[in-house]
């Protein structure tokens, strides 16, 4: 299976100055940016102090509202359109190149004659028909599995009011809403356009909120935020490919957000786990035999595990006590069940991105011998 990154970024895109740095590409008009360090790592929460504008009373503000449904519309645009099965083609059209054609995917002349066994780049029909080449300036392996694709979708919106900072002077200049998030969509099994769905929606979900809770905020204070630079609100949605096989998709989401009163960002794990025979999401009692106690067991290797991490607190005993919902952020690997946990529920903030894995040899006697986990942990490889 190939992992392989598409961007997305013709909607709105994150400038040098909004994101710390950009490399940027330019071709035929379009502005592709790859990102990098896009946000910082540090976890504090700290809230800041009110602060109160003079002669400000809470209204709407049209033209902050406009900007936040361009975004969403933007973000909403359908993704290119990936066939189930077999390679992806083109047709040739009159005034199409070998060299034209190659521009359009991002790959090159000599990659599209290989995929097609031609010997003269020059020989083109109107109407033949050509095999898009895999990329492979980005590609992972994962030999057993359907090909991911990874899209980035960002925008930027400038609320054109006032960015404070914690001492609640003026950092001279209007505060920045910045949404970037970075998810899969797969190609291969029948259900991926299920599982495609899912995900995309609880994408979009996320953002809405984040920038309908965000404007409100604006409308009511009459100022765009309160932090040490004018990049002061944004949300950061990176979904990581813990497993990919035939059978089961497992996705990770590292979700960083910042709100207008907080120093720095928050930090959340969110995990999808799919069965890729029927699109269905698995939920953690799925995974084990319901006959017998494998929630106290799950519990007590985990608690075990949190003890030995740095930031855990006496939190763990009831974050990951005995009970199901809290084992409900889970993902499947090879190597062990991955557990993640809420928002200090097991500790401070430095435990809101951590996670533990459970090697499933630890769980063998509690397994659904049917499930995949039993199967992965048969089929390590």
């Amino acid at each position: 299976m190939l992992f392989c990154r598409l961007s997305f970024l013709a909607l709105l895109f994150l400038t040098a100055s909004s994101c710390g740095g950009t490399d940027e590409v330019q071709q035929e008009g379009l502005v592709t940016t790859t990102f990098a360090n896009l946000f910082p790592e540090n976890q504090s929460t700290t809230t800041l102090p009110s602060l109160e504008i003079p002669g400000w009373e809470p209204r709407e503000l049209p033209e902050l509202e406009q900007k936040k449904a361009e975004c969403l519309s933007e973000i909403a645009i359908e993704p290119v359109e990936i066939k189930e099965e077999g390679p992806q083609t083109v047709t040739v059209e009159s005034g199409d190149t070998l060299g034209v054609i190659a521009k359009r995917f991002e790959t090159t002349v000599d990659d599209f004659m290989r995929a097609n066994s031609m010997s003269d780049p020059n020989k083109l029909k109107v109407g033949q028909t050509l095999i898009v080449p895999r990329k492979r300036s980005e590609e992972r392996e994962f030999p057993d599995g359907p090909t991911v694709f990874i899209q980035d979708l960002a925008c930027n919106i400038d609320t054109g009011l006032a960015a404070y900072g914690p001492n609640l002077q003026p950092l001279g200049g209007s505060g920045k809403i910045e949404v970037y998030v970075s998810w899969p969509r797969i190609e291969g099994p029948r259900e991926s356009p299920k599982v495609n769905g899912r995900i995309r929606g609880l994408v979009q979900a996320e953002i809405k909120t984040f920038l309908e809770e965000i404007t409100k905020n604006v409308e009511k204070s009459g100022y765009a935020c309160r932090a040490f630079t004018d990049r002061c609100m944004w949300l950061q949605e990176n979904y990581e490919v813990m497993l990919a096989t035939d059978d089961y998709f497992s996705v990770r989401n590292n979700r960083k957000i910042l709100f207008p009163n907080l120093v720095s960002d928050q930090s959340e794990i969110k995990t999808e786990t799919f069965d890729l025979s029927t699109g269905e999401v698995i939920n953690i009692e799925d995974l084990f035999n319901l006959n017998s106690d494998w929630v106290n067991a799950l519990s007590e290797i985990a608690i075990t595990k949190l003890n030995n991490e740095e930031w855990t607190d006496e939190r763990m005993f009831t974050g990951a006590g005995p009970q199901i919902s809290n084992f409900s952020r889970f993902n499947l690997t090879k190597g062990g069940l991955v557990l993640s946990f809420a928002p200090f529920t097991v500790g401070g903030a430095g435990t809101n991105d951590m996670s533990i894995t459970i090697p499933y040899s630890q769980l063998d006697a509690y397994l659904d011998i049917t499930g995949p986990v039993a199967m992965l942990s048969r089929n390590p490889s």
